[in-house]
């Protein structure tokens, strides 16, 4: 895949992360992924249409989840409820959102269709793009000193 697909997610990723979640996340090795399984817990689900076609999902363990949303909201939350569904819900648009101000820089304009959440490990998605999907992770610390066991976000993405 052309780097012009990558980047815009990796400049949406670390601008989000900083700006309203307000932490450097350290992005990891991209991967290829041959499989349409959910990386994470919690997953937000969005189509792109437009110049191109593709899927961009955004999944973070449940520790990751309850972290977004106690960042996005301001209150503590002790497990996976609809609360946590719905800021996940909200930074897979915020993201894709920024992901797509940098597509345009480019000339590729995308719409956005409305994001869908799914809760569980390794649920099957079913991209509306061939395999592979390009995973790229971002690892941060959540409690903000990086001297904690690290979380980790994936944003898997595939375009035609």
């Amino acid at each position: 895949m052309d780097i012009k697909y990558i980047n815009p997610f990796i400049i949406a990723a670390q601008t989000v992360f900083k700006t309203m979640l307000g932490i450097s996340a350290e992005m990891g090795k991209p991967a290829l992924k041959n499989a349409n399984r959910t990386s994470g817990d919690v997953t937000g689900i969005m189509g792109l249409v437009g110049d191109k076609k593709g899927t961009v999902a955004i999944s973070l363990r449940e520790a990751g989840a309850r972290f977004v949303y106690k960042t996005l909201v301001g209150e503590e939350c002790d497990s996976i409820n609809q609360d946590v569904v719905d800021a996940i819900g909200e930074i897979t648009n915020i993201i894709s959102g920024q992901a797509r101000k940098e597509f345009e820089k480019n000339d590729i304009n995308l719409n956005a269709a409305i994001p869908m959440v799914i809760v569980g490990k390794e649920v099957e998605m079913n991209f509306i793009t061939k395999i592979p999907i390009i995973s790229l992770p971002f690892y941060f610390s959540l409690d903000n000193d990086n001297s904690k066991e690290k979380e980790v976000i994936y944003i898997d993405f595939s375009f035609e």
